[in-house]
């Protein structure tokens, strides 16, 4: 609910300060005293209308703030936790102009974008009037309003959930489809896989060849001191060991012959025979290795080259190229199930558009039922507001599928039976177009929370229509917020309550002033707007008219 409205050097209004309250508010005034300005100043606050050329002479820019109450639990609060700003019980949106046309927007104090606020406008007001259609009669809000009327809401919210089901298979369709390499990609893929597995690769063999190629490249010095070994243990030129520990085993016995206390020392020295032995015969069998293959440091070296080359081309390790072979068998493998894979997307997309389809058209098909409806009581209803041979035509045309369905919505009128009928926002005037927002809300469907701002409404009604659309005013102030600009002394005096706005004169040429009335001033002003002055027959026909509507009549 809009409870304050400050506007500052708006036009010619210098400085206004207007609060406002639940039911419905008449805001009246002479002709050119400001009463659609300082309803536009509304709407301007979201950036949705005001240029440079309506600042005013009193200051460089100007400025206007509105306050919202809201209820902390309102949802709006989880839009603006975005931005940071946490829930209270009202919520401050204000906008200044300067004279270059630069506009800063803040929303709780809090600097935000234009399109930021622009999208908390339709939550929070609904304009109608001369120069706005603010949110009624665009088509997404217009099919809102008609689900809303015929209470269609499960249906459209199962729509809705259908809708971005589809959209999410489907882009889940296009991602795998998008992913699937070309024939000769995946030929590729394959010839690589094949080639590295005949490698068969080891992570550790690259270590082993390393040790075996330097052995065998040290061959010739490695038989050289084999030979010496060898000579040192057999030759009996050299003196060998064998022979010294043979001659040194042959005198211990001789020792042990004359004293058995040597015993243990013959028993070291044929031990140290046995290992003189023992490592003969390993060296025999190390050397029977170095002469088995001849060919084997060829063998060797073919096979380094081969992991060389390998490495070189895949430009990673021996560990990096094992790691590949293990995604290759895996890419394959799901490849090579691509077409089972897409067989079940392709199911599972056919399954979920059908099923958006189906609930689409079955939205479809009650909108149809409801707007024909509907068309029928909002021509009766603005037949009672001095527009009795109009034609309002809730209409709906094939659009392109959405979350919302497969409608565009859009409402055609006609102010005569041999017009043709055409879209409203086209063809009627800014008092037709509120009358007919008025007839919408009084059947329903807009937003609750909202406050309805009506400008030209009650512009050259009648007597009887007048009244008439005064207590739809009333009526529909009984459960939500309403403003509307007033011409018509019986529409204001079934008012809550009403505001006035005068034209001052000044030293700058003249100011708009806004003042709240009631009791004897609202008299007046209802008097006023009678007959032009406040005599004693205006002021009881005026006291007449608040009365009739505080009795309810």
């Amino acid at each position: 609910m809009l409870s304050l409205l400050k506007v500052e050097n708006f036009g010619l209004i210098h400085k206004a300060e207007v609060q406002f309250d639940r039911g419905f508010t008449a805001v009246t005034g002479e002709s050119g005293a400001g009463k659609s300005l300082l309803l536009t100043a509304i709407p301007a606050v979201f950036g949705l209308s005001a240029t440079a050329d309506q600042i005013g002479p009193f200051a460089p820019g100007f400025r206007i703030r509105a306050v919202f109450s809201l209820s902390s639990s309102d949802p709006l609060w989880d839009e603006l936790h975005q931005w940071g700003i946490d829930e209270d019980d009202i919520l401050i949106i204000q906008r200044e102009m300067s004279h270059e046309g630069r506009s800063v927007y803040r929303v709780q104090g809090q600097i935000v974008t234009r399109q930021a606020v622009r999208e908390l406008a339709p939550k929070l007001i609904d304009f109608s009037g001369q120069h706005h259609a603010l949110r009624l009669f665009e088509s997404g809000q217009l099919l809102l309003w008609l689900d809303r009327y015929a209470t269609l809401n499960s249906l459209r919210e199962a729509t809705d959930k259908a809708y971005y089901v589809w959209r999410s298979v489907k882009a889940s369709h296009a991602d795998l489809i998008a992913n699937v390499p070309n024939p000769e990609t995946l030929a590729a893929r394959r010839q690589d896989l094949d080639e590295l597995t005949a490698l068969q690769l080891d992570a550790d063999e690259e270590e082993r060849l390393g040790r075996d190629l330097a052995r065998l490249h040290s061959r010739q010095r490695l038989l050289e001191l084999l030979q010496t070994i060898e000579e040192d243990l057999e030759n009996d030129e050299s003196g060998n060991v064998l022979s010294l520990l043979n001659r040194i085993s042959h005198n211990v016995a001789h020792l042990v012959r004359l004293d058995p206390t040597a015993a243990q020392i013959a028993t070291l020295v044929e031990q140290a025979i046995a290992i003189a032995e023992e490592t003969r015969s390993e060296l025999n069998e190390w050397a029977s290795h170095l002469d088995q293959d001849p060919g084997q440091l060829e063998t060797l070296e073919t096979r380094a080259n081969e992991l060389a080359r390998v490495k070189r081309r895949y430009n990673m390790s021996i560990e990096e190229l094992l790691r590949h072979v293990e995604s290759l068998q895996e890419d394959l493998a799901r490849w090579e199930d691509f077409e089972w894979q897409l067989h079940l997307a392709e199911r599972k997309l056919q399954e979920a558009e059908r099923e958006y389809f189906r609930l689409a058209k079955e939205l479809s098909q009650a909108r149809k039922v409801a707007a024909q409806k509907v068309s029928e009581e909002l021509s009766r209803l603005v037949h009672e507001m001095e527009m009795p041979a109009s034609t309002v035509q809730f209409s709906l045309e094939p659009a392109d599928p959405a979350a919302w369905g497969v409608d565009h919505g859009i409402i055609l009128y006609a102010s005569s039976v041999q017009q043709e009928l055409r879209p409203a926002t086209k063809v009627a005037s800014g008092g037709e177009l509120s009358r007919i927002a008025l007839a919408m809300a009084v059947l329903g469907g807009t937003q609750g929370g909202a406050t309805l701002i009506f400008d030209e409404l009650d512009q050259g009604l009648g007597g009887q229509s007048a009244a008439r659309v005064g207590r739809l005013l009333r009526s529909l102030g009984e459960r939500q917020q309403v403003i509307a600009i007033s011409h018509q002394p019986s529409v204001a005096a079934s008012a809550h309550y009403q505001w006035t706005v005068v034209k001052m004169p000044d030293d700058t040429g003249a100011h708009s002033k806004v003042k709240f009335v009631d009791g004897h001033d609202r008299e007046e002003e209802i008097a006023r707007m009678l007959s032009g002055q406040s005599d004693n027959m205006a002021m009881d026909h005026a006291r007449h008219l608040l009365n009739r509507e505080k009795r309810g009549d």
